[in-house]
């Protein structure tokens, strides 16, 4: 445990500064225990399922959506229990401290196969093991240790930094996965190419890397939740009248009126849609349109990295532009017509000619370069849902940090897995099959989904944040009366 007088020093004033050791951990954890391994889902579980395990694309697309409908549920159950208990060990340090385990131990049963089970066993096993890690596993990690930041500071800055950082650490499980995890399957496949042996220890190795940050995150995120002696921070009790404690429908009438929050957790919806057929459909498009498997791994690395530095880029943002939604919309525009530039340079190239340029040629370059503008993208969601929380404090003065950040966690989770069922509908539609030569039409569908449809999702993103009603001014305006009527209630108390 940390010094006395580290807690001492803990600061909720606006102008605060958070220790970088705290951001850093605070950025690691919930990006690694549940983005790598959603990482690992978007760009290979779609594969694993139809070329490995052998399912259809269809059926394995429809238990993907299927298996985490579910997750929609419990992620919005797990965002009211955070606001109103507080477990001993802190209000949002417990929710992650028990997800490890489950976390850990359902990664690998989702990467395990049993090439002599029955059709129907292998169904019900694919379906169980991914529900179970979405719907249970997974929501006890992510949602709390994602509200950690609301409770950590109240500076617009430090929250836009903590939001670069996970960015640029979800970059960060992006290139692992893109660059480690395949080439790890085929070595671990063996000289057989057992690609079932070789997806189940590749995940056991990439599992214990990605839950191992929760019990940093566990230490140094103590004494912003609890005293050093082991009690509660004041302002995180949970009311104990029970008379007065929201309900589940208090909870929801006031999320409803929310229009910041309502606008940003919907919308992200469309960007995980766009984000999981981009990077479920990588492998195909350099598998099967490309015809350069090897050179998957080479061209995320460089596409990834770019990314981080996207990523790093979006306080920059902030400054440059003057407000965090007006950066967040003019960066969503910038992804797509970026993408687009790169769909029309592929779909106007003859087939051998895009496979030659795409071999570290100009194509290669613009296919790398379009990861900076993703970077700065996918960041803004994580930057601008802390303001949404601080609105809600403003026009009803309650906390739905947990409520908020779980439809968050719910609508990702919805997007994700409308992202694979797209994903599979389009190989099916198209007479995918599996380890065999595709048709023109199957290529050009390839094509489309994986490249031109996210671009165009991007600018209905980027159209429906306009709606958000958010300013970095009126931010501190709230901010500022929140803290003038705290002030208040102490000097009535």
């Amino acid at each position: 445990m940390e010094s006395k007088a580290k807690y001492d020093a803990v600061s909720w004033d606006p102008s605060a500064k958070l220790p970088f050791r705290d951001k850093l951990w605070n950025s690691i954890a919930p990006i690694f225990s549940c983005m790598l391994p959603f990482n690992i889902f978007g760009y290979y579980l779609l594969y694993f399922y139809t070329d490995v395990v052998g399912l259809e694309p269809a059926l394995a697309g429809t238990i993907i959506m299927f298996a985490r409908t579910f997750d929609v549920f419990t992620d919005i159950m797990i965002g009211y229990f955070i606001d109103r208990f507080n477990p001993k060990i802190g209000k949002y340090r417990f929710w992650g401290l028990i997800s490890f385990l489950p976390q850990l131990i359902d990664l690998i049963l989702v990467f395990t196969f049993f090439p002599s089970a029955s059709r129907t066993f292998t169904i019900v096993w694919c379906a169980v093991t991914y529900g179970c890690y979405g719907a249970i596993c997974a929501t006890l990690g992510y949602i709390p240790q994602n509200c950690q930041v609301i409770n950590m500071t109240k500076n617009t800055e430090e929250r836009a930094s903590v939001a670069g950082w996970k960015g640029l650490f979800e970059n960060i499980t992006i290139l692992l996965v893109a660059v480690a995890y395949l080439p790890l399957v085929n070595l671990l496949a063996g000289p057989t190419n057992n690609m079932a042996r070789g997806f189940l220890l590749a995940t056991i190795v990439f599992s214990l890397a990605a839950q191992i940050p929760i019990l940093f995150n566990a230490r140094y995120t103590r004494k912003y939740e609890l005293n050093y002696d082991g009690t509660y921070r004041e302002h995180l009790l949970t009311n104990k009248n029970k008379e007065k404690a929201l309900s589940i429908w208090d909870e929801l009438k006031y999320f409803f009126q929310n229009r910041p929050a309502v606008v940003i957790t919907a919308s992200a919806i469309i960007l995980y849609v766009l984000q999981t057929v981009r990077n479920s459909m990588t492998v195909y498009l350099f598998e099967y349109y490309f015809q350069m498997p090897e050179m998957t791994s080479i061209s995320l690395f460089f596409s990834c990295g770019l990314s981080m530095l996207g990523a790093m880029l979006v306080s920059r943002l902030v400054k440059l532009f003057k407000d965090s939604n007006r950066a967040f919309i003019i960066m969503a525009i910038f992804h797509s017509v970026m993408y687009a530039i790169l769909y029309l340079w592929i779909a106007m190239s003859p087939m051998e000619t895009a496979q030659k340029s795409m071999h570290f040629g100009p194509m290669f370059i613009l296919y790398a370069f379009c990861g900076l503008f993703q970077g700065m993208y996918y960041v803004f969601p994580n930057v601008m849902m802390p303001a949404a929380v601080d609105y809600g404090i403003y026009k009803h003065g309650v906390n739905q940090s947990g409520f908020i950040y779980s439809f968050f966690g719910a609508f990702l989770t919805l997007g994700g897995a409308l992202g694979s069922f797209v994903s599979s509908m389009l190989l099916s539609s198209t007479g995918y099959v599996a380890n065999a030569a595709q048709s023109a039409a199957t290529l050009s569908g390839m094509l489309f989904v994986g490249i031109l449809l996210p671009a165009i999702l991007s600018v209905v993103h980027g159209v429906l944040q306009m709606f958000c009603g958010i300013t970095d001014k009126k931010h501190d305006e709230w901010v500022k009366d929140i803290a003038a009527r705290g002030l208040s209630l102490q000097e009535e108390m």
